[in-house]
This record gives C-alpha cells, structure tokens and sequence, in this order.
C-alpha cells in the first residue's frame, strides 16, 4: 500500500487550556472563560499556525508534481524553520530566499534549516521586496523549477488551512490572535463565516493585535475582506516587527514562571495587548475568550536574554 506523505508527519491535536493567572492579575475579575489555544503544541518543530498555513500548499505541490518547495523568510523566520522540517519529514527538498547577507554567522534558525535540508540563497533587501511581486515569485519558481509558497504560507491555500481552526473557537464569544501577514485572520474569519451556515449558535468575533509598525493600511485592508464585526488593534507593535522591549520581557519571563512560554514576535504582544484591555476594565467578564498561541517559540533564540530559555 502507498504511504501519502502527509501521513508521515504527526500532528497533535491543539489542547485547549485555562490561561494562568499573574499574581498581578489576581485583583481582577475573570471572564466566565480565559483559554488558550496552544497551536505549539501540535508538533515539537512544525509548531503554530505553520502549519495551517503550509499544509494545502505541499498537497498541491505534491498534486503538481514537484520535488522541491521554494520561498523566503528572514534569519529568524518561524515559516522557513517549519517548511524545512515539513520537506525533510515529508520528503520534499526545500529552497529559500533569506534577507540577509552569506558571509554574516548563521542565526540558530538558519543553522536548523540547513541540518534539516534546507538551501539557502542571500539576497539584499532591494531583492527581497520583490517577494510581494507576482511576476518575480512566478519567475523564480519558473527558473528554479520548484513549487513557490509565499512568506509566511501567505495566499489561498495558507488561508484554506487556517480555516479549519474556526472549529476550536466554536462556544468563544471572542478570540484573540496576532497578525503578521493576516493569513491566520483571515482564513479563521472565513471558518467561521463557514460555520456560521451550519451553526445556529453564536459565532466568536475576532479580536487582532497587529505585530507590525504603521500598520493601519493592513489593517483597514483586512478588515474590508470581512465581517464587519472583527476587530484590528493597530497600537500593540511595542516600536515595531521583532523588537522586544524591556516591558515585554519582563512579561515573557513572568509567564515563564507560569510555564506558559510566548515569542516576542507575536504571542507575548498579544498577551500583553489583551492584559492591558483586562486591565482597563474592557473586558466582558460574562463573556467566554480563546486567546490564540501561535507558536514561534524558537524564534526567542534571536533574544539573548530568551536564546537560553526556550
């Protein structure tokens, strides 16, 4: 009997837990439900909502006939470190794009990548805005004559794969999750428009904390591609993509001691976005709220005070 490749991968189902409560926090009221959603769980490498996103792009790669999946991420890229454990498990060979320069030390993400299979092409950051250039992804799939997946599993199929999370938000009346790209938002508000058809419950309504700097254009353009009731909050950036002030970490090393680990990317700014609307008295404590942990854990190896506690 064929074995289907997607077989050879495990994935856990993703647990859903009670969020720990800080010692600074004890004063305040708890909604009717405070969970966790813990997508970082569902696979030791290929954590998070990666794979959501990557899962329909290897079937259609698979379908096309293609041996090899190319894209692009940066030296810390969560999405690069889990497309090259996904082609080694699943016998793909993988290819990638990396903003950066060759003679510079590999970051502890890029050496994982290349003992996983993985080759690597530098390019400058002139070269690697084109990624958001059809034309040019087309031609470097062309040339290369690999399957191309977008930054972050980005497009149709990445959104596909996100969908099928809506189904552990079902009994939420909101949910809260981080957006990069907004892949993950916009595919789980189309599960949840999906489930809408079938359900005769309430639907959550989804609450996004932008990671990113100036995002507002992103912002209004996800938010027109769904239902008017979700929400973006464009103010919980802490300075922008990838920096981690001292605040953040001192709240990442707080939910440490609760053994809840977050990345300073994305979890730990939607942690502290959600504590700050706790705090302030926004919170709905009859209301039930699933916060989305997205995984991205050994993406804390790029901060130094983190790189040994992951």
């Amino acid at each position: 009997m064929k074995i289907n490749q997607l077989d050879l991968l495990v994935i856990e189902p993703p647990p859903i837990e009670p969020l720990p409560t800080l010692p600074s926090l004890e004063h305040l009221q708890r909604p009717r439900a405070l969970d966790v959603l813990h997508l970082e769980k569902i696979h030791p490498t290929i954590s998070g909502n990666k794979w959501y996103k990557l899962k329909y792009n290897v079937i259609e790669a698979k379908k096309q006939g293609f041996n090899t999946l190319l894209s692009c991420g940066g030296p810390h890229s969560n999405h690069l470190h889990a497309l090259a454990c996904a082609g080694q498990v699943m016998g793909f060979k993988t290819r990638a794009f990396v903003r950066g320069y060759e003679e510079l030390p590999l970051t502890p993400t890029l050496k994982d990548c290349q003992r996983m299979g993985m080759s690597l092409i530098f390019v400058d950051k002139q070269t690697y805005k084109q990624r958001y250039d059809p034309k040019w992804c087309l031609q470097q799939s062309e040339k290369h004559h690999n399957y191309w997946i977008p930054e972050g599993g980005d497009n149709d199929l990445g959104h596909q794969g996100c969908a099928e999370l809506a189904q552990y938000c079902q009994g939420y009346d909101e949910v809260w999750l981080s957006i990069g790209s907004g892949c993950t938002f916009l595919g789980l508000a189309e599960g949840i428009e999906s489930l809408a058809a079938i359900s005769s419950g309430q639907l959550p309504i989804l609450q996004g904390v932008l990671a990113i700097k100036g995002g507002d254009a992103l912002a209004a353009n996800l938010l027109s591609q769904v239902g008017g009731q979700h929400r973006i909050n464009t103010e919980g950036h802490l300075g922008g993509f990838g920096k981690c002030p001292t605040a953040l970490l001192a709240l990442i090393q707080t939910y440490d001691q609760q053994d809840l680990a977050l990345d300073p990317v994305y979890t730990a700014k939607l942690m502290m976005a959600f504590e700050q609307s706790w705090q302030a008295g926004l919170l709905d404590v009859s209301k039930r709220y699933l916060i989305i942990h997205s995984g991205g854990l050994q993406g804390r190896r790029g901060i130094a005070a983190l790189s040994t506690m992951v």
